[in-house]
């Protein structure tokens, strides 16, 4: 298999934040936050080469280490991590990126992450209101996330991202917009602004109201050279992507490692063609995670077959600024992208928020204010083609 990414998960967190629906664990014997746990980081090694072996995998063309708290592990614990994913590649690693809590930040961890290889950090950020940090049960505060802001300016020379949360309970406009203007005035590369998700629906007013705080501080991002290269994703100068959040958007092959890590290796033909598809998703289980000797037994598999797999391309690639490449589909799935949703994009390009083009169809950004309601359109004119292309059946089960 060509060159793939990797997500290596660590759940370990010292508290479980109000919004977060990742999977996580408080408080687990034998992991000890701060101090070395080569048992844990050893395991996590294991599967990496379990993995790389299993389905051929060249080398790893991306790393995110995400959580859960990345930043709870040792500085001993990332170098060992880092030097085992990086033994044997026979290609350098073209983005190493680990998540981080602005509190954990110090020299010595950092200096583990630089001279592991690790390239890039992502620091959740979230926000610098401490009232509303202590609403949604976020540990941290305003004033250690300066300090760590400014710790990763003065000693660290790798590519930093930050995420903001809009929509926080307690959150007003103007508290969003300054801490946005705040990350702005650091000059960050990378800035994610998430809207709020909960599990519960949101009262109507106050979904129209994240709506707006968005809107409003996009224009901000756009105003000061954040490009918007994906919903919720700004790059500064357009200089500065995530290259491994890209493989998830154009679905393309990574693997999944750790508790709860999910992983989707992808195989298609020397043309591109689509062959089959396999999603893995780790044990929640950490005492069965970190014990069973059958690791196909703690990574589950599920088969992903051809419609299926059609539907996430348009569901992952429309949340790109730049759309679905219509050549890349083509090769993939036997025909082109109108032989499918043609009827979506047309109504669509009328209404002004979607261009057809040679090379790709894309939602305008007015187009991406509606990016749900465009993708239920496109679904159900899947469903109503029986997913056939326009004029001949096109096998896609085959």
């Amino acid at each position: 298999m060509k060159p793939a990414g990797l997500y290596i998960h660590i759940p370990f967190c010292t508290q479980k934040c109000r919004y977060c629906d990742f999977y996580s664990i408080t408080q687990k014997a034998g992991f000890a936050p701060y101090h070395p746990n080569p048992q844990f980081i050893e395991r996590l090694l294991h599967d990496v080469r379990f993995f790389k072996e299993r389905s051929a995998i060249e080398a790893w063309k991306t790393v995110y280490i995400g959580g859960g708290t990345p930043s709870l592990l040792h500085p001993d614990d990332i170098s060992t991590l880092a030097a085992g994913i990086r033994k044997e590649q026979h290609l350098p690693v073209q983005e190493f990126t680990i998540e981080a809590n602005p509190e954990d930040i110090h020299p010595e961890w950092l200096a583990a992450c630089s001279e592991g290889g690790i390239n890039r950090l992502s620091i959740g950020v979230q926000t610098f209101d401490n009232d509303v940090l202590a609403v949604n049960g976020r540990r941290g505060s305003k004033e250690k996330t300066i300090t760590a802001l400014n710790t990763i300016k003065s000693r660290w020379h790798g590519e930093l991202s930050c995420d903001l949360i809009a929509g926080l309970t307690g959150q007003t406009a103007a508290s969003l917009s300054g801490d946005l203007q705040r990350l702005i005035d650091y000059r960050i590369d990378h800035l994610s602004l998430y809207g709020l998700c909960s599990e519960a629906p949101l009262p109507e007013a106050r979904e129209d109201f994240i709506s707006d705080l968005l809107q409003q501080n996009i224009e901000l991002l756009a105003e000061n050279g954040y490009i918007r290269y994906e919903v919720s994703n700004f790059s500064y100068q357009d200089k500065h992507r995530s290259l491994h959040n890209q493989i998830y958007w154009n679905m393309e092959p990574y693997a999944g490692i750790g508790p709860a890590a999910c992983g989707t290796l992808i195989h298609e033909d020397s043309g591109g063609k689509f062959i089959a598809a396999e999603r893995f998703e780790g044990s929640k289980d950490i005492g069965e995670w970190m014990t069973a000797a059958d690791r196909t037994s703690v990574y589950p598999c599920e088969h992903i077959d051809r419609n299926i797999f059609l539907e996430e391309v348009l569901l992952m690639g429309f949340r790109l600024s730049e759309g679905i490449n219509r050549p890349a589909f083509a090769r993939r799935f036997g025909a082109d992208i109108t032989a499918f949703i043609g009827n979506t994009l047309s109504l669509w390009e009328k209404r002004r928020q979607c261009r057809i083009e040679t090379d790709r169809v894309y939602l305008t950004e007015e187009g991406l204010l509606f990016l749900n309601r465009f993708l239920i359109d496109a679904l159900s004119e899947l469903d109503t083609k029986a997913q056939y292309p326009a004029g001949k059946p096109l096998d896609l089960d085959g």
